[in-house]
Parts: structure tokens; sequence; C-alpha cells
């Protein structure tokens, strides 16, 4: 739904290796303004006015029903003008964006931008970083495993500047 008022995401933050953390904060334009390196389960979400008590107590519920897992970053991958890590598995991550839309499906991932979304951590979106060069120097800094025990909601405030408003934990029913 597009909208002026600052808006929300929720996203599975992941801690990068040095290197990588290095060309994200230099390439991906989403990190100068404060959003950490993610997976994102869903983007665009509610107006920042729109985020009351109930939607805390189900995206809880949602978050409360998958188990916290290990996730292992072992491959880039590329969309136009995008350098990404996968995560594998990448079926837990699907699973929270489904079951996030199905509770609030005025709010498809993307916007509705796409017939199908693919789990992915950024790490360079740019039409003119040296993309190919990114994504070979990135995979001297793979695999590395990360422990997901929690999803955020990420709010713009106004300013463009992202920041945490909510973390809410994997496996803890409220």
């Amino acid at each position: 739904m597009p909208t002026t008022e600052p808006i929300s995401g929720v996203v599975v933050r992941v801690i990068l290796p040095g290197a990588l953390g290095r060309a994200r904060r230099r390439h991906d334009v989403a990190a100068a303004s404060g959003v950490p390196a993610h997976v994102t389960l869903l983007f665009p979400f509610l107006p920042v006015a729109q985020l009351e008590p109930h939607v805390r107590w189900e995206l809880a519920e949602i978050a409360g029903g998958i188990a916290p897992f290990e996730v292992r970053f072992a491959d880039v991958g590329r969309f136009p003008g995008v350098v990404y890590l996968r995560p594998e598995p990448a079926a837990p991550f699907a699973r929270l964006t489904a079951s996030i839309v199905a509770q609030f499906p005025d709010y498809p991932p993307y916007g509705g931008a796409y017939l199908e979304v693919v789990p992915h951590l950024t790490l360079a979106e740019s039409g003119e970083a040296p993309l190919d060069a990114i994504a070979v120097a990135a995979k001297r800094s793979l695999p590395f495993t990360r422990h997901v025990s929690a999803i955020d909601l990420l709010t713009e405030d106004g300013a463009g500047r992202w920041h945490r408003h909510w973390r809410i934990p994997l496996g803890v029913r409220p």
C-alpha cells in the first residue's frame, strides 16, 4: 500500500563478518540510513502510526510458532543491480513471511512487485558499484553461520533513518 507516512518492515538481523559488513556499508544504500544487515521478512509493512499493541502480539504469535534455528550463508546470488547472500535453509524465512502476510494481507512483500519472494541478505545495491568484483570478494568470506532467535520490526523516523522498534523472540508464545 503506497504511503507517505513513515513505514515499517519486519526483518531478521544478521551480524556480518568484518569484510562483508564493510562491503555492505560501502555499497548498500539502506545501510547508510541505519538499516542493519538482514533478511527481509516483510517490507513495506504497516505505517508507524498503526503499530499498536495488538500488532506486536500478532507478530509474537507468528514468531512463537517458529523455533530458533541456525542459518548458513555459503553462496552469493545476483538480481539486477544487486549482490546478495543466500540463506540456507531459506524455508524458515519463507514460512515467517507467508505467516505474516497471511495475518496482514494488505501488505504483500515488496508491495506485490515480485511474483516470487526469494529470501536473501542484500550486500550491495547499486547501479554504479563494481558488482562482479563485490560478488567475487564476498565469496572469500563465506561460509559463515548465525543463530536466528528473533525477528525485528524496524521503523522509519520520517527523516529517512531506520531504528529497531520491537525485537520479538522466536519460539516463545505470548
